[in-house]
C-alpha cells in the first residue's frame, strides 16, 4: 500500500468514525466476529437469518439510538450512522435509484425523510406479510412534528443478498399521526421480541411466544391460570405497562414477594408500549438478583439455585441483541457505497470484481 493509499484509507476511516454505531456488515466472518467483540451485540447487517420484522427493527433501532440534526448533517455532507444502516438494508434497486451512499443520504436528510432519521422515537404499526413482500407503517415522533411512513420490504431472490429481507421503498403516508395508525408494542423477553396490541395481557403475550413462559419449573403447569392468586408469574418490567391494581398489590405484599422488589404479576399487567421483561430465579421468580431467562440466571425452583435443563424455556446463553450469527451477515462493500457495484453480474465468485472490502 502506498502512502497515498494509506492516507485515503485513513480519511475513509475518519468519515466512518462519526461517534455513532455502524450497524452495517463487515467483509467476512473473521472481521464480523472482531467487530462484534469490539462494538458489542447489536451490530447487525443484512442476513438471511433475519425475518422481515427483525430487519426493519434493526433499522428503526438505529434511528432511535442516534441523535441526528438532519439539516446540519446535510449541510456538512455527513452520513449519520442510522442513514448508513438504512442503506445497508436497502434493496439493490432502491440503492441504485439514489446513485451512491452520498445520494442516498442527501435524500434521507431532505425534507421528506428528515423527521424519520431525526426522530426521537419510532412507533411500530402492525406488519403485514404477503409471500415475499412485507409492509409496515411506522410513526416517527419528532420535535418539529410527527410523520407517518410506510416501509416496504421484499425477500431477495438470487444474487449476494439471496434470502435477505431488504427495503424496497419508504413512503411518507401522512404529515402527522395518521388517523388509521395503530401502534403495536414490542415485548422483549430473553432472546425473543414479539409484537402485540396495546392493552394485551403480558402473561398471554409471553405464553404465545414459543418457548417463553413467565413461570419457572413446575409452576408452568401448577399455577392459578392467570387469576392473580399464586404469584408465580412475577416478572420485572422495563417499559410501558399499566398501573398496578388492588389484587396485584395484595398478592405482591405477601411472602415470598416484597412490594419493594418492583416486580409485576404478568397476569395482571397490560402492555401499553414497548417493554423489556426479565424473569428472576426461585419458585415464584422472587429472586430479582438472579434475573435471567431459560438457563441464564433463573434457577429451577428446587432450592439448589441451579438450573436443570431449560427451566425458563428460552435459549441458554443467547444475548437479547444477538439477532444473527455474525458469519451469516452479508458484507456491504465499498463499491456498493460508491454506487459502482454491478448487481446484474452479482453471484458467487464476483465479490472481488465488485469491490470487496465491506465496512
Amino acid at each position: 500500500m502506498t502512502d497515498e493509499d494509506a492516507s485515503a484509507e485513513t480519511e475513509r476511516d475518519d468519515e466512518r468514525g462519526d461517534g455513532e454505531f455502524v450497524f452495517g456488515a463487515v467483509a467476512d466472518a473473521e472481521e464480523a466476529s472482531a467487530a462484534t467483540a469490539a462494538d458489542g451485540p447489536g451490530v447487525v447487517g443484512p442476513s438471511p437469518g433475519l425475518d422481515p420484522g427483525e430487519a426493519l427493527r434493526v433499522q428503526l433501532d438505529a434511528i432511535e439510538a442516534s441523535d441526528v440534526d438532519a439539516a446540519a448533517a446535510r449541510a456538512a455532507g455527513d452520513v449519520p450512522g442510522c442513514v448508513r444502516t438504512l442503506f445497508d438494508f436497502a434493496a439493490p434497486g432502491f440503492r441504485e435509484a439514489h446513485g451512491d451512499l452520498d445520494g442516498f443520504a442527501a435524500t434521507f436528510l431532505g425534507a421528506i425523510y428528515d423527521r424519520l432519521v431525526g426522530a426521537r422515537t419510532v412507533e411500530r404499526g402492525p406488519g403485514e406479510r404477503d409471500g415475499d413482500r412485507y409492509v409496515q407503517a411506522v410513526l416517527a415522533r419528532h420535535p418539529d412534528g410527527d410523520r407517518t411512513y410506510e416501509f416496504v420490504l421484499a425477500e431477495q431472490a438470487g444474487g449476494k443478498y439471496d434470502g435477505c429481507w431488504l427495503t424496497e421503498a419508504v413512503d411518507m403516508t401522512y404529515d402527522g399521526e395518521s388517523p388509521s395508525f395503530r401502534r403495536t408494542p414490542t415485548v422483549t423477553f430473553g432472546d425473543r421480541s414479539v409484537t402485540c396490541e396495546v392493552g394485551d395481557q403480558l402473561r398471554a403475550v409471553l405464553l404465545a411466544a414459543d418457548g417463553h413462559s413467565p413461570h419457572n419449573d413446575v409452576t408452568q403447569v401448577a399455577n392459578c391460570g392467570g387469576n392473580g392468586l399464586c404469584g408465580t408469574c412475577a416478572v420485572s418490567c422495563d417499559g410501558e405497562v399499566d398501573e398496578m391494581g388492588d389484587r396485584e398489590q395484595r398478592r405482591l405484599s405477601l411472602p415470598p414477594h416484597e412490594t419493594e422488589s418492583g416486580l409485576r404479576l404478568s397476569c395482571q399487567t397490560h402492555v401499553q408500549g414497548d417493554v423489556v421483561v426479565e424473569k428472576g430465579g426461585g419458585y415464584w421468580g422472587q429472586h430479582v438478583e438472579e434475573v435471567g431467562v431459560g438457563g441464564e440466571g433463573a434457577d429451577d425452583g428446587d432450592g439448589d439455585g441451579a438450573v436443570d435443563g431449560d427451566a425458563g424455556g428460552g435459549d441458554a446463553g443467547v444475548d437479547a441483541d444477538a439477532l444473527v450469527d455474525p458469519a451469516s451477515v452479508v458484507a456491504v462493500t465499498d463499491a456498493e457505497y460508491a454506487g459502482e457495484y454491478d448487481y446484474g453480474t452479482d453471484g458467487p465468485g464476483t465479490a472481488a470484481a465488485n469491490g470487496g472490502g465491506g465496512r
